[in-house]
């Protein structure tokens, strides 16, 4: 965690900040990085024995959890990747040979798969833009996560698992949050895996 200066305390600047951050990791380092974050994402879902997993496509910076998503595929576990429509997201089932399209946010969907709601999912590796150590997850402002499992506010520690994937650098140490908000139940970095709860 960066401390040497003050973090702002609104969302929308500890945004800018964070993907500032993210960005300004030189490509050799971010390289280094997803792999050891692929590495990590694997020692997870083994030691897990999660069989459905949901991951998403990186965009603006975020880690690259494709090669993972692959070797998971290949080892027999079901994988899945978020699909926007209107306000709401569900999730596909994923391949690596699946057929992709943009969505109006430029990110690759699933052009096909069936069809899965959040509930159904086992461990669900999350975007984000910042964290904190209380497991409170700041992502890009749309709500999409926050909307697709807003009954875990009920259901805290049960399935699915929520794991935000990110770099160290977007650790922050404190965030401010919404009613809303859907706190993580873990996060995965390139220095390994940290459980909130």
């Amino acid at each position: 965690m960066d401390s040497e200066y003050a973090e702002p305390d609104n969302k929308a600047d500890l945004r800018r900040l964070l993907i500032k951050r993210r960005r300004e990791l030189q490509s050799s380092v971010r390289k280094s990085h997803d792999s050891a974050i692929g590495r990590n994402i694997l020692q997870l879902c083994t030691q897990s024995r999660c069989q459905r997993i949901a991951g998403f496509v990186a965009h603006g910076g975020e880690p690259d959890l494709m090669p993972a998503l692959a070797k998971l595929h290949e080892t027999g576990h079901e994988t899945c990747l978020p699909v926007v429509r209107g306000r709401r997201m569900h999730f596909c089932h994923w391949r690596p040979d699946n057929d992709m399209a943009p969505n109006r946010f430029g990110i690759p969907e699933p052009v096909d798969g069936d069809r899965l709601e959040p509930k159904a999912l086992e461990l669900v590796l999350m975007p984000l833009v910042g964290f904190a150590p209380d497991g409170a997850r700041l992502g890009m402002g749309a709500g999409f996560y926050d909307r697709a499992f807003a009954f875990r506010r009920e259901r805290i520690g049960q399935l699915p698992r929520l794991i935000g994937v990110a770099y160290a650098v977007q650790e922050v140490e404190t965030l401010p949050t919404d009613e809303w908000d859907i706190p993580l139940d873990g996060v995965v970095t390139e220095q390994g895996l940290q459980w909130f709860k």
